[in-house]
């Protein structure tokens, strides 16, 4: 039974943004509600959902897990490896709240959730996700119409909530530090040749450790950052017509003006003396543009590893961050979450 319950129509919805669907306050007193999603019909949706008191259960193929207060399950609809059920021992009702969205990537942010942090999480009943939904509970019973970007926001806080708990570390793990001090270390000596095993010298670890926390945190290798910032810091400087050739050579710690330009045409295939002259439209302007306009730097795993190391802007990507396209299924979840007007 729902106990009450918003639902959401985004008007005009972008195939680019997530829109959610619903956010209902359910409750449920005996063992006939099973959900399993491989009756469902297929849809590109996903659910987050928290016991606020009493118990129920969620399968994960042949994993069972309790849902005490303050337990929370995130998954894809319509996996058929997932069900979730009121205990047949149950005493008393299970009250849950869940919120709904879809998208054509709905599916896929759900899977890298559940591969990196898994199905199950406790969350706080007073903080964060659980008072985030409850917040809802003024716009209940009536169709909230809104903007595609409105929507996307809608979807974008929940998960920033959700990752306010289950990301809470991440941050300040022992990892992230050791890649934000080389990271420091290379931006105050980008302009000079620093091999990696001196900066893990510094660091009090070997190379091989800080290569590989490096690449765990980031994606990529020391090289591929060192690259990515040289070329970054070069196509800055060039379009800013301040220095020469051979003064950009020696800001980004190439032994000569042959060498930086070298490097510089492998990576954008025209002389740095010339890529100013290029329209915007030609790729190696696009590149550049693209990666500052998205905060990212641009990097080819496959090219020769030079040996100094700078991180990306934000290689701690938040959960928020993960939010993917939205789709026109939202009358077939609007549809399937609606069952004789109880129930899920």
């Amino acid at each position: 039974m729902r106990i009450w319950q918003t639902r959401f129509q985004v008007v005009q919805g972008f195939e680019s943004l997530p829109a959610p669907n619903e956010i209902v306050y359910e409750r449920q007193t005996g063992p006939e509600y099973h959900m399993d999603e491989a009756r469902r019909p297929q849809v590109q949706a996903a659910q987050i959902v928290c016991t606020i008191s009493g118990e129920g259960v969620f399968r994960q193929r042949d994993k069972l897990y309790t849902l005490t207060p303050g337990m929370a399950f995130i998954a894809p609809l319509c996996d058929p490896d997932i069900s979730y059920y009121y205990p047949g021992k149950g005493a008393e009702p299970w009250d849950f709240l869940w919120f709904a969205f879809s998208g054509p990537q709905a599916v896929g942010i759900v899977n890298e959730i559940n591969r990196r942090y898994g199905y199950i999480f406790r969350l706080p009943l007073d903080t964060g996700l659980i008072p985030h939904l409850e917040s809802f509970r003024n716009q209940r019973n009536v169709f909230q119409i809104i903007s595609p970007m409105a929507g996307a926001k809608i979807v974008q806080d929940v998960l920033a909530a959700f990752g306010e708990t289950v990301e809470k570390d991440i941050a300040t793990s022992s990892q992230a530090k050791l890649t934000r001090d080389a990271q420091n270390i290379i931006t105050s000596n980008i302009d000079r040749t620093l091999d990696v095993a001196q900066i893990a010298e510094r660091l009090h670890v070997t190379r091989e450790h800080l290569t590989r926390v490096f690449r765990s945190q980031t994606g990529i290798t020391p090289g591929q950052f060192a690259a990515a910032e040289r070329m970054r810091i070069a196509v800055r400087l060039l379009i800013n017509k301040t220095m020469s050739i051979k003064e950009i050579a020696e800001r980004t710690g190439y032994d000569s003006a042959s060498s930086f330009a070298r490097a510089f045409k492998a990576r954008f295939h025209v002389s740095p003396g010339n890529y100013t002259n290029l329209p915007k439209t030609d790729p190696a302007v696009r590149e550049y543009l693209s990666a500052q306009s998205s905060n990212t730097e641009f990097y080819h795993p496959e090219e020769n590893e030079p040996p100094v190391v700078n991180p990306p802007a934000d290689p701690f990507r938040s959960m928020s961050q993960m939010s993917g396209d939205c789709s026109e299924a939202y009358q077939h979840c609007a549809d399937l979450y609606t069952r004789n007007g109880s129930g899920q």
